[in-house]
């Protein structure tokens, strides 16, 4: 792992890179004397782009962006203010309708955030439940919609980047030696969206990373360090349940509960683990992250806290996931 995090900034619209353009504002000259001075003209802003650090990637994509919207809006019975949209809302509450571990969710997700570009977008989603409304609803949001919610995703990034300090490289090695996961060179992708569906009633966490979201909160009495905690600890949990397939402990409890079941088990040992490690960093954090997971598995999580620390001292593994996996299967 690179010692000195120096950000980079990746812009990709349809399979093309592209750097940040820097638009000045022309001014008319002191002796021009006709006409209001020509305002700055806004382009519509990639459709992809990857805010790059030296742990981790940030990343706001229209494809993602459109199906977070849907599915919040449809999860809390709220209307988009645009009727197009709307009428996509609808079918994505029938499609959500019984997703209670957001298990197609996920999986739609996942997909899209692999895209770069709209046609790979729209494959993506054939096939699914959610590919009516959403391929419907496309075209509406692209033209209309993509410009101010990417700006109010952006800020959420913006705001990750400011708290991802050369401070944090420890927190990462530490979130890797315990997760067993060779972290990339190249930087894991952490999808940053403007507001993200509420998880069903039995998913540990959201789906996805919200700048409207409780992540990004700052409460009254919280201090730079404390908010810029809980934001870490969001970037790393989420960037460590997007490297499952990198993970020891992800294949032991996979091995130990079946791949459904070990991948859920899975998500709650990383929300923890990254909730441990930046708790050492700043002990006033509370990761809101392990709070919404205990609300859906209070006894996993509450043996999680209390029999963590023999993973620390060394415990492998497979030991771990065999003392762990017969947590999950009592339930």
């Amino acid at each position: 792992m690179r010692a000195s995090p120096r950000a980079s900034v990746t812009a990709l619209s349809t399979a093309r890179t592209f750097g940040f353009l820097a638009t000045a504002a022309l001014l008319g000259g002191a002796g021009c004397a006709y006409g209001a001075p020509r305002q700055p003209e806004r382009h519509p802003p990639a459709r992809v782009l990857v805010v790059g650090l030296e742990q981790v990637a940030l990343r706001t994509a229209a494809w993602v962006e459109l199906h977070a919207w849907l599915a919040s809006a449809a999860r809390g019975s709220r209307a988009t203010g645009d009727p197009e949209l709307d009428v996509a809302v609808k079918g994505y509450a029938d499609a959500l309708a019984g997703d209670d571990r957001d298990d197609l969710l996920e999986r739609t997700t996942r997909a899209l955030s692999a895209c770069e570009d709209e046609r790979c977008a729209r494959n993506a989603v054939t096939g699914s439940a959610f590919a009516t409304p959403y391929l419907a609803a496309l075209p509406a949001f692209l033209a209309r919609h993509w410009m101010a919610r990417a700006e109010l995703a952006r800020a959420g990034v913006e705001k990750a980047r400011a708290a991802i300090t050369p401070e944090i490289e420890p927190l990462v090695v530490k979130l890797a030696h315990d997760l067993g996961i060779d972290w990339p060179v190249s930087p894991p992708i952490v999808d940053v969206v403007s507001e993200a569906p509420e998880p069903g009633r039995a998913a540990p966490i959201r789906v996805l990373l919200a700048a409207r979201g409780s992540c990004f909160v700052t409460e009254r009495d919280d201090s730079e360090r404390t908010t810029a905690a809980r934001i870490v600890d969001c970037v790393l949990a989420h960037a460590a349940c997007g490297l499952a397939s990198k993970s020891e402990m992800e294949a032991a409890l996979v091995s130990e509960l079946g791949e459904d079941e070990g991948r859920r088990a899975y998500v709650l040992v990383a929300v923890h683990a990254a909730a441990m490690v930046t708790t050492a960093w700043e002990p006033k954090h509370a990761s809101v992250l392990r709070r919404s997971a205990a609300s859906v598995e209070p006894d996993a999580t509450e043996w999680l806290a209390d029999h963590w620390r023999e993973r620390m001292r060394g415990e492998s593994a497979q030991t771990f996931a065999k003392r762990f996996g017969a947590v999950m299967r009592t339930k």
